[in-house]
């Protein structure tokens, strides 16, 4: 028995077009691409504060339907200072890119964003100030090669070069203020373009 199907010639043209939009879109976006609002978006993101260093900072993060939220105090008692968000260590090449785009709103103490080379604490990282207006949602953009390096909280004068971003293992939100407040940060996507 042979069973003939009616495909039209719209169905098979609809089809192609949507499977060549599909790809596309793969094509043009980044493995590195974060986001937080998809079910494994943020789930392996962890919060580190100055507790690792005998500080009492407090944070936490959730994730929420549509974005990770970080929320929590800066305390500078016991020689503390920082609140942080990362991801898990992973080979992060950032060779092909030059920009960050993220999608935050924060109130409270500023941040910046981080880009590690190393797992030891002492090494030096790369950051860049997040500026967001108070509590509203922004797109921002980051330029890579406005990264500056620092080694324990003090800029060493070196910036994020084509030699070192293929060295990029971990990236993160740090407190980017030495004072005491709340704080709270939300973020909807990463995007490396």
């Amino acid at each position: 028995m042979v069973i003939l199907l009616s495909v039209s010639k719209k169905d098979i043209i609809m089809k192609v077009f949507s499977l060549i939009i599909l790809l596309g879109m793969m094509v043009n976006s980044s493995k590195l691409d974060i986001d937080f609002g998809i079910p494994t978006g943020g789930e392996n993101w962890m919060v580190i504060n100055d507790g690792v260093m005998g500080g009492l900072s407090e944070g936490d993060a959730k994730l929420t339907e549509k974005s990770i939220l970080f929320e929590g105090k800066v305390s500078l008692a016991n020689n503390g200072g920082f609140a942080s968000l990362r991801c898990p260590y992973q080979d992060l090449d950032l060779s092909d890119y030059k920009t960050i785009k993220m999608r935050v709103r924060s109130q409270g103490i500023a941040f910046a964003f981080t880009l590690s080379t190393d797992r030891r604490f002492y090494i030096p990282y790369f950051k860049h100030d997040i500026k967001t207006k108070s509590n509203k949602w922004q797109t921002i953009t980051l330029d890579l090669a406005d990264f500056k390096q620092y080694q324990l909280g003090n800029a060493t004068g070196v910036s994020l070069t084509q030699d070192y971003k293929d060295q990029i293992i971990r990236m993160g939100v740090i407190s980017n203020e030495k004072r005491e407040g709340s704080f709270e940060l939300e973020i909807d996507y990463i995007k490396f373009e």
